[in-house]
């Protein structure tokens, strides 16, 4: 194990400097569509405690229907059941807010802590920028003032603005339209061992995590602006790579009778568009948590016959398997929890979706899928090699200056896990001792990549790890 250790610890550092260079060799980055504002509160038990005494009916309703966790939020008791369930658990939970009197009484009761950018595309441009690409492209609706100013000053980020019929690039700053926080996303945070006591209800929290609770009226339906339809296909020559995420706020039915699909069918139409006028641009679809299984359908009908590439994870897998009608091997990677019940999946989803390409991220392990011929699998393992570094390193630091810092997260341990599934996967695949070093194989069609990841223990951050490694994977993955 040592020497499998010392092994691909040397293809970290040794592919890292040429990493680096590639980094200036991206023209330019898109993304979209999900920039918001994060309202970060940190949860304290007296001050729940008190919201509950002051509202008896909302104490009743509350622990009358506790552990009934409902699919949006549309009262102050559906956002106070989350938040307990949540809590109770330990386990992430994210719901939309549907109704402005809700969104109005959260901002009243509790309001919040601090605000920071959010969503990921918003993550992903913070994270992107300092890394030195010559241009990232943001999509923020709306962008006001506050949201501006949460972005990350750097001369390479921008969003696009038609001025004089002409489609230019400005910083996020030097473009905002008004003021005011019109969307937030309340992110609920919580330590382990917190107690809350109220009348009827005691609990401590198993670990830490967080709710998620957003307002955010626009978005929710991927309403994209024209002009930056029409801007991105004006510029579309000036950039590589498109990284599409979002589509997990969007709702089954609307109040004025609408669904998803109305929502999905524009976007679809337009990456297609996007597509036949710039074919050089690669477009990945990072995948998040959907609850609804027709949004999850509508997405692998609609959304992915337009992109090339999509990143995921182990949970995300099996919903999607679910929708596909694979349930049984969703089931395998739930109670059998190995590397070979995984690649079943991944199989499976890419021959129903015919992408060109899925990269799933888990604890401890990157595994990617592509068809051959689409990039060189030595590239793909570059840009995995570089997601694992810099998101090692930003969970060691807290935070990425320049690309300089990524190297910090050179020294940090290679995961068991990740190295523990290497070797199942190696012997799966009956795959001689390149594989167990270099991490590719044929398989099929495809090409087959695999690295163990590097973990730090007590992470300073963890906030959009997933949003930066999907991306950073992508963009120096499929460099050409």
């Amino acid at each position: 194990m040592l020497e499998l250790v010392d092994s691909w610890n040397e293809l970290y550092e040794r592919s890292l400097p040429e990493n680096l260079a590639k980094i200036d060799q991206v023209p330019g980055v898109v993304l979209g569509f999900h920039a918001t504002i994060d309202g970060v509160k940190a949860v304290r038990p007296a001050e729940l405690a008190k919201i509950l005494a002051e509202d008896e009916a909302l104490r009743k309703e509350v622990l009358d229907r506790l552990g009934q966790v409902p699919l949006e939020i549309n009262s102050p008791a559906d956002l106070v059941i989350g938040l307990l369930d949540s809590m109770q658990k330990g386990k992430a939970l994210q719901l939309m807010i549907r109704s402005e009197e809700t969104f109005n009484w959260t901002m009243d009761k509790f309001g919040y802590d601090r605000l920071r950018i959010g969503g990921t595309s918003g993550n992903m441009a913070n994270y992107l920028a300092p890394l030195g690409f010559a241009k990232i492209l943001v999509y923020a609706n709306p962008l006001t003032k506050e949201q501006a100013e949460l972005f990350i000053d750097k001369p390479n980020l921008f969003v696009l603005v038609e001025e004089d019929g002409k489609f230019v690039l400005k910083p996020p700053r030097k473009a905002y339209e008004g003021e005011g926080v019109y969307a937030v996303h309340w992110i609920f945070e919580y330590p382990t061992d917190l107690k809350v006591k109220i009348p009827g209800l005691e609990l401590t929290t198993p670990r830490a995590n967080r709710y998620i609770a957003a307002w955010n009226p626009i978005n929710n339906r991927l309403q994209v602006r024209e002009d930056f339809k029409r801007g991105l296909l004006d510029r579309a020559a000036d950039f590589s790579h498109f990284v599409i995420s979002g589509f997990h706020i969007l709702s089954e039915n609307y109040p004025d009778g609408s669904t998803y699909r109305e929502c999905l069918l524009p976007v679809a139409d337009y990456l297609g568009q996007l597509k036949e006028a710039a074919p050089h641009l690669k477009q990945h679809y990072e995948f998040a948590s959907i609850a609804s299984p027709k949004i999850r359908q509508g997405i692998v009908d609609l959304i992915l016959p337009h992109v090339d590439s999509l990143g995921l994870n182990e949970v995300e897998l099996c919903a999607l398997l679910r929708n596909i009608g694979r349930a049984s091997l969703a089931e395998d990677i739930e109670a059998q929890d190995t590397i070979q019940a995984v690649l079943a999946g991944l199989v499976a989803l890419m021959e129903h979706t015919k992408l060109n390409r899925i990269h799933l991220h888990d604890l401890g392990y990157y595994l990617c899928l592509q068809q051959k011929g689409f990039v060189p699998p030595k590239q793909t393992r570059a840009g995995l090699l570089l997601a694992a570094t810099l998101a090692a390193a930003r969970s060691l630091t807290g935070r990425i200056d320049d690309k300089a810092d990524i190297k910090e997260g050179l020294g940090v341990d290679l995961s068991p896990r990740g190295l523990s599934r290497l070797q199942a996967l190696a012997a799966h695949l009956e795959a001689d001792q390149g594989f167990l070093t270099e991490g590719i194989a044929s398989y099929g069609p495809y090409d087959l990549v695999f690295i163990p990841t590097k973990i730090v223990p007590k992470p300073v951050l963890t906030v959009g790890l997933g949003d930066i490694i999907s991306s950073s994977a992508f963009i120096i993955g499929t460099m050409e």
